[in-house]
């Protein structure tokens, strides 16, 4: 089978509520739009591609903005992944793609969290093409696949433009909500996609987080490049984790 990689262009404006992160595509008005634009060695030949584009509320360059509109903020390190799905139980709905997952909470920046073991919920994933299609209006659902030809695909890879993906294992700086109804006891979603998500480079030598600030760096996904902890976080929180390590 011909690989393919498709870009559909959906404009999405996001409110900045607590658990308003996450959308059903059927309350959206779409406009997409599907051309090629390259392939991906990486990609099996059997993956729909979709990348789309949003309009947030806040600004996400801005730390303080991130800040305000973020109510839990924290360094974590990711220890499980499950398989991606559109199906959410709790409101026994299908939204967008989205991948939930378990970490531990290594250091609190901001917030009150249960325990230091979390679940958590984050926009992107590879699903099943038939799952993908629950979440569309039929109109949606036939559109997409009289836009595909002849071709057959088993599985829907979706995610922001610009996004990286979450990886097992590693630790990360990351900015949540939450809702009663929409999330479970001691879970979150991780929002702001690539602003919300950032790795943690640790000192080698450090055995945990009650270090000097100059021995972590946080990973700039624009630059890629690592950057030190006052660059990546508001000033509030930077002075809190100073003083904090001199307690």
């Amino acid at each position: 089978m011909k690989k393919i990689f498709l870009t559909t262009t959906i404009i999405i404006a996001i409110i900045a509520t607590v658990g308003g992160f996450f959308v059903n595509y059927k309350n959206l008005n779409q406009s997409e739009k599907n051309s090629v634009i390259s392939t991906n060695e990486k990609i099996e030949e059997n993956i729909y591609h979709t990348e789309y584009q949003t309009s947030y509320s806040l600004d996400l360059k801005n730390l303080d903005e991130m800040y305000d509109n973020h109510e839990f903020i924290a360094i974590i390190q990711v220890d499980k992944l499950n398989s991606a799905t559109t199906y959410r139980e709790k409101t026994d709905e299908y939204i967008k793609p989205y991948t939930s997952g378990e970490a531990k909470v290594l250091k609190v920046l901001k917030g009150n969290f249960e325990s230091s073991r979390i679940s958590f919920l984050r926009l992107g994933g590879i699903v099943s093409f038939d799952d993908y299609t629950k979440s569309l209006y039929p109109e949606a659902r036939e559109k997409i696949i009289e836009s595909l030809g002849s071709e057959s695909y088993t599985y829907v890879e979706e995610k922001s433009k610009n996004d990286i993906e979450i990886e097992n294992s590693k630790t990360y700086l990351v900015y949540m909500n939450r809702n009663d109804k929409f999330h479970n006891k001691n879970e979150y979603t991780i929002e702001a996609f690539e602003y919300g998500l950032r790795e943690v480079k640790l000192n080698t030598n450090t055995k945990s987080l009650n270090i000097n600030s100059n021995e972590i760096l946080i990973k700039n996904n624009k630059t890629n490049e690592y950057e030190s902890i006052d660059k990546a976080i508001s000033k509030e929180i930077s002075k809190q984790f100073v003083d904090e390590i001199k307690e």
